[in-house]
Parts: structure tokens; sequence; C-alpha cells
């Protein structure tokens, strides 16, 4: 098996942008090994995924949509131009480049956050709108299975709204992998597309504001201003309580 996972992240970096199409409009009992024979017909597939939840009584459903990844991007677009509006299982699929082909910054996000291997139960959420509430997020992730925290820093200055990041945890490393592959691929939420990354044990919120500081080219901050910043920054990172709902 772990050969397996190896050899699969080493195909994930040597993909190439614009190869993964995006497909709506499944029926819900259409497989993966379906959808794979159908769109192979455009050139060699390197993966395919249909994105499932699970229901009340454990089950695994599928949500109606999936991403089907090429060997070279010319074979996506020979599949959005040769299979738009094709029937499976009685169902006329909807297909396109996958955003996340399209957008090169969230091509990058997307290689480090497959590349970095599942530690724990614990899910690193970034680009969460600010309007998104605890409620929210753990409504989102929920229905993979049950959690144990959901928590979204606080912004500093006692504003009350959180930074924009956040983390899930869940009560199996089953549960976390599973909606980890189902929502990593394109999950909006008022508008702006998630993105998941395995949450390592020993990083910060210091260290996280940072990485989100070098993402977003926030401008430097004076020297008295940051020390006080870092000050309030590490009670927080005290505070177990902080934007946290335990279940």
């Amino acid at each position: 098996v772990k050969e397996e996972e190896e050899g699969e992240e080493e195909e994930e970096e040597e993909s190439l942008p614009g190869c993964t199409i995006f497909i709506k409009n499944l029926n819900f009992s259409t497989t993966e090994d379906t959808l794979k024979e159908v769109f192979s017909k455009a050139g060699l597939v390197r993966s395919c995924t249909v994105s499932k939840k699970k229901d009340k009584t454990g089950n695994l459903l599928s949500m109606g949509f999936g991403f089907v990844e090429y060997k070279k991007p010319e074979y996506a677009q020979k599949a959005v131009k040769q299979l738009q509006g094709c029937s499976v299982d009685g169902h006329q699929l909807e297909v396109k480049i996958s955003e996340r082909a399209i957008k090169s910054t969230v091509a990058t996000a997307r290689k480090k956050q497959v590349s970095k291997k599942q530690v724990n139960s614990k899910i690193l959420v970034r680009n969460i709108p600010f309007q998104a509430t605890v409620k929210e997020i753990r409504e989102l992730f929920s229905t993979f299975g049950e959690l144990k925290t959901v928590r979204l820093p606080k912004k500093m200055f006692g504003t009350g709204t959180h930074r924009g990041f956040g983390f899930v945890d869940f009560l199996t490393k089953q549960d976390a992998k599973r909606a980890f592959g189902a929502l990593c691929h394109s999950t909006h939420l008022y508008g702006r597309r998630l993105v998941l990354e395995w949450a390592d044990s020993e990083e910060t919120v210091e260290s996280l504001r940072r990485k989100t500081a070098e993402h977003f080219h926030e401008p430097p901050v004076k020297k008295q201003k940051t020390a006080i910043l870092e000050e309030i920054l590490e009670k927080l990172e005290d505070d177990e309580g902080e934007y946290e709902e335990n279940s």
C-alpha cells in the first residue's frame, strides 16, 4: 500500500497544468470505473475520482460530480470538445477544464497539499471567507464523519472575525481522509475556493500567520507593532478555547 501511495504522489508531482477536467450532473450510481472507461476515449487517463460524502448510516454516496486527470493537457481539451453533453447512465454530462488547472496559484497549492502526507486526523483549511462561521464549516465537514473540534483562530484587536483559515479535527483518520478526498478538489464557500492541507501537529498560529502574509504579499509591519502582535498571538495560541467548538 505504501508503494502505491508513494507512486501516486510522484505522479501528482509530474502533472502538468490543464490536465484535469471537472464533470457535473453524474448519475449517483455512476462508478469511477465507468467514468474512466468513457473518458479514456479522449486520451490516457492518470486518475479518475467521483466525489463522495458519508450519509447518516455511514454509507458513501456520490455527490454527483467528479474529476478526470489526463496525462497531457491536449487530452483534457479533446475530452471537453468530444464528450460534452455525452450520456452516461442516463445523465447528460457537463464537462469543463477544472478551475484548479486554470489558476496557477491554486494548482501550486494543490500540489503542496497532495505532497504533504497525512500524519493525523486534522485538516488545515485555508481561504475561508470571513463571513463564514464555525457552524457552517462544521456542517460542511460533519457529513464525512464525527468531528472532535472545529477551530477558526480570531483576528487580533478584538474584531471578533477569524483570520481566513481554520482547523477541522476528525475522530478518526479514515473520516478525515474521506473528507479531504471529497472536498480538496473544488469546494466553494461564499464564492471562495477552500484550500485543504494536512495540518502539522507542530504548526502554530504564528507560523500560519506568516505563511498567509507571504502568500498574499502583506506589506512589512513596523518592528514595534510586530512585537505587540507576536505577544497577542502567543496568548491566542495558549487559549485552546479560541473560536473552538467541541462535539
